[in-house]
């Protein structure tokens, strides 16, 4: 029975090597139930960061980074038990202010449990993706616009506005308020449980989850984060639906032309972002919403692709009327649009696509000077990139541009500040998955 029992573990499969077959991953196979994938994805880029500050003291910056680096596991211990893992060892330079100074820091980037008790019925639980908007569900690598969402990059040194310089004008720390970056709100991953299914084969999909609520400022994890998320996929029509019966329950960008996707999904998010009873208010709870649209289809050697979304985020910052010096609740809106034309036939080496995307970024604010008072911190964002898929996303190059325009309170302070209100910044980027 040893003997026996060593050769279904040493020789069946437990140490045996090889290529699974829907993926570019090797595979470690015990038996038909039971088995793990192991892959090793790169980002690689090259960018040209525009000037930020006006004057003598212009900045501009060329940068070769790996933005990138990431070690994963995916696989199931039996059909009811999957799991999976990701590892992301980053050499990334910090912000330039840091004065380039590598972190090289392996960490945890996601993980978790899947239960499939039905396809109706499953539970993820771990460090897991945030079910709330389109965005935070999509694997990072397979964007058709590399630079990611929400390209805050400006003032001094590309820290961003909304991470950095807003931050410094919308604080009271002797009152003990602290500003809320409103981007940070829509994290990607986190702590937590999410209730998922495919319900009519996928017609229609829903998630339901609690996680951490860990962006509360000196308190956090005293409470809990609440999202819930439903999609629409109109299968009578021929479209096939974006099944969360997986893992991690990622979505794409872009299928590449592999399958025809419609969905329509509508999102809810709550979470308490302050409680401290010396401001003016007692707390600060955000309350958001969400509705996008993700449309791909082939259409004989063409594959256009579209997306647009809306998101609104109520009280999600407080900020200081300095015109009646009153702190007051803010809100935050963002929405997007972005597209895809993919000429589905080798060219060259690979096949070409354009991609282009826009977006918006508006919250509530005041910025006074001498001489005038805006409000409302904003910018939009064009980003366009030329793309080549030597191999599916396995093996991309991508060439583009992303071009930042801040406007109203935002523009304001950084013309005041002698820092540049416009900035397009220059980027090749090389993707790798196996």
């Amino acid at each position: 029975m040893k003997v026996a029992r060593w050769k279904v573990l040493g020789v069946a499969g437990a140490l045996v090597l090889g290529y699974a077959a829907t993926t570019q991953a090797a595979q470690i196979k015990v038996d038909e139930d039971t088995f793990a994938d192991f892959g090793y994805n790169m980002k690689i880029m090259y960018q040209k960061f525009d000037e930020r500050e006006k004057g003598d003291a212009g900045w501009k910056k060329n940068v070769f980074d790996i933005k990138d680096s990431r070690f994963y596991i995916s696989g199931q211990v039996s059909k009811m038990v999957q799991f999976y893992g990701e590892w992301n060892a980053s050499g990334a330079y910090k912000e330039p202010t840091a004065g380039y100074a590598k972190d090289n820091k392996v960490g945890l980037g996601e993980a978790g449990v899947n239960f499939v008790f039905m396809p109706e019925l499953q539970v993820r639980a771990g460090k897991v993706r945030v079910p709330f908007t389109r965005y935070q569900m999509t694997s990072g690598y397979s964007l058709i616009i590399p630079t990611d969402a929400w390209y805050d990059k400006g003032g001094a040194g590309a820290n961003g506005v909304f991470k950095n310089i807003i931050k410094d004008i919308a604080e009271d720390k002797d009152r003990g308020i602290e500003f809320t970056n409103p981007l940070d709100l829509i994290g990607k991953a986190d702590g937590g449980l999410v209730v998922h299914g495919d319900i009519a084969n996928g017609m229609f999909r829903y998630n339901v989850g609690v996680f951490n609520e860990d962006k509360r400022k000196d308190e956090a994890f005293k409470g809990l984060q609440w999202v819930a998320r439903v999609e629409f996929t109109p299968t009578m029509l021929g479209y096939a639906p974006e099944s969360t019966t997986s893992p991690h329950g990622k979505v794409k960008d872009t299928y590449l032309g592999k399958k025809d996707v419609l969905t329509i999904g509508l999102g809810y998010y709550k979470e308490k972002l302050y409680d401290k009873e010396y401001t003016n208010y007692k707390s600060l709870e955000v309350d958001g919403w969400t509705a996008d649209l993700f449309f791909e289809k082939k259409f004989g050697c063409w594959v256009p692709n579209l997306q647009i979304g809306y998101i609104k985020l109520n009280d999600s910052h407080f900020y200081n009327d300095i015109s009646s010096n009153v702190w007051k609740k803010g809100d935050t809106s963002l929405w997007y649009a972005q597209g895809q034309l993919l000429y589905d036939a080798v060219v060259g080496f690979g096949k070409p696509a354009l991609a282009i995307r826009y977006e918006n970024v508006e919250a509530d604010g005041v910025y006074t000077t001498n001489y005038t008072t805006k409000k409302d911190f904003a910018f939009d964002r064009w980003g366009v990139a030329f793309n080549y898929y030597l191999k599916g996303q396995a093996a991309k190059v991508s060439l583009g541009f992303d071009k930042v325009e801040y406007d109203d309170a935002a523009k304001a302070f950084l013309k005041y500040s002698e820092y540049e209100d416009s900035i397009t910044d220059y980027y090749l980027y090389i993707q790798t998955m196996f």
